[in-house]
């Protein structure tokens, strides 16, 4: 027993020696090929690296941080110290593996990819990766077993693509069409999709379908979907280059310069291309800038890169309502308020469009649900206060509409005014109707709401004779 503690002992001495060696002269960074800002970020890491050289997650943050620059190669040397001090971890193989593809090295990658999966069978990311990798080392019978298995879990543009590219290898491009023009229904703007479309119906004879969309291929050629991916999302997150353009583009849009914003998030995209928030917030901007087109082409940009975003589905609902699509936009908000059942404005939305369609006992429970989430709704309590003045029960609609009031005056205070005096006489309280009727007169005048000023006139001009 002495003995083989011994040498267990001897062993473990050895084997920390030899990374405390490798460790202590770290592979070199080209930090001069970073901006500055860029720089300060990289710089940080490494020195925290250096300084605890056994802390898998020092070196692994240090990882990351490189492989989110694009510093595939540097990033994988210190993926496989990590995978060292921490060989269970599943994050380190996972990175290790798709910064050696990122880089070229798909032999290596499928080797860390094969070690990743016995440790985590079922994680879609390493089936879908592991079938490029085979695919592009031309292990074609392989690639195909991930592929259909990926495929079996979920209809994902990649895989389909994929699987379009085996039948050409296999030159069958009438099994390969197919699978890429159901790629492309699922993602429109999938831009090498449709160029081996394209090709697909060439090889098919078929000229004019193959030139719309090699055409469509050069329109599209910067878009490319992404599955959802948590672990890659991290490292997206650590880009401080994309992530200080788009907070100086919230910061422009709070200042009201829409044009700025905008560019600022395309600065962002430029850097990070899969930066999901920054979608998000173009469909608002290109919305408000009058640009429904780019405003739309970011809404389907973030749904591949994630269809499970609620606020990209309630932005795109918001672009809906203002092109006067209502049908479409209560599709919209109602998924969103489905993925975010928090979220108010989307269940307020939603019933404001289904009230309309005379669909009270709908729009009454969502309205309730956005009061729930956001107590200080004065829109939904004066919807709701409206639906159940329908409904007749005034005592609580009353109740409705003094909520609406408290708050910030607005435009929509003499409305608020209106509704609760017009309640109020219903009920039978016709001097404290009157009051209120009074009040929201004035505040139309203020607002010069000539609409409202002329209704108000006659209804008290009557209630006074």
């Amino acid at each position: 027993m002495f003995k083989i503690i011994s040498i267990f002992f001897f062993t473990g001495i050895l084997s920390c020696a030899s990374f405390a060696q490798s460790s202590s002269e770290f592979p070199k960074i080209p930090f001069e090929s970073f901006s500055p800002e860029i720089q300060a970020q990289v710089r940080k890491a490494y020195v925290n690296a250096q300084s605890h050289p056994r802390d898998a997650e020092a070196v692994g943050l240090l990882a990351m941080n490189l492989q989110t620059y694009d510093q595939h190669e540097s990033a994988a040397k210190f993926y496989a110290l990590a995978r060292t001090l921490a060989p269970q971890e599943f994050r380190w193989m996972y990175y290790h593996a798709v910064a050696a593809a990122s880089a070229g090295n798909h032999s290596t990658a499928i080797n860390i990819f094969r070690e990743a999966l016995k440790k985590n069978p079922e994680h879609l990311p390493t089936q879908i990766r592991i079938a490029e990798s085979l695919l592009a080392t031309g292990m074609i019978d392989e690639s195909k077993i991930f592929y259909e298995a990926a495929n079996q879990r979920g209809k994902f543009s990649q895989v389909l693509y994929g699987l379009g590219r085996i039948f050409v290898l296999q030159k069958n491009s009438e099994k390969a069409l197919g699978f890429f023009q159901n790629a492309i229904t699922i993602s429109p703007e999938y831009g090498i999709a449709h160029y081996a479309l394209g090709m697909a119906y060439r090889d098919l004879g078929k000229i004019e379908l193959a030139k719309e969309h090699l055409a469509l291929s050069q329109k599209f050629q910067y878009v490319r979907p992404r599955f959802d991916d948590p672990l890659m999302a991290a490292i997206a997150e650590l880009n401080a280059s994309a992530a200080t353009q788009l907070k100086l583009g919230v910061a422009l849009d709070d200042g009201g310069d829409i044009n700025g914003a905008i560019a600022a998030h395309l600065r962002a995209l430029e850097v990070n291309p899969n930066f999901a928030q920054v979608h998000i917030n173009l469909i608002s901007l290109y919305a408000r800038a009058n640009q429904p087109e780019k405003a739309e082409k970011h809404y389907r940009e973030v749904v591949a890169i994630n269809p499970k975003l609620a606020e990209s589905h309630y932005n795109f609902g918001v672009l809906l309502s203002s092109q006067e699509k209502f049908a479409e936009a209560a599709k919209m908000f109602l998924l969103s308020a489905e993925l975010n059942p928090f979220h108010a404005e989307s269940h307020q939305n939603y019933a404001m469009i289904i009230e309309r369609e005379g669909k009270l006992d709908e729009a009454e429970i969502h309205f309730r649900k956005a009061i729930e989430n956001k107590p200080g709704f004065r829109q939904s309590h004066f919807h709701l206060g409206r639906i159940l003045v329908n409904k007749n029960i005034l005592s609580e609609a009353i109740q409705e509409f003094q909520n609406s009031l408290v708050g910030t005056e607005d435009e929509n205070t003499p409305m608020y005014l209106y509704a609760l005096g017009a309640t109020l006489i219903r009920s039978g309280d016709k001097p404290k109707g009157i009051e209120y009727l009074t009040e929201a007169l004035q505040k139309a005048q203020k607002y010069r709401q000539t609409g409202i000023i002329s209704s108000l006139e006659r209804d008290l001009q009557k209630l006074k004779q």
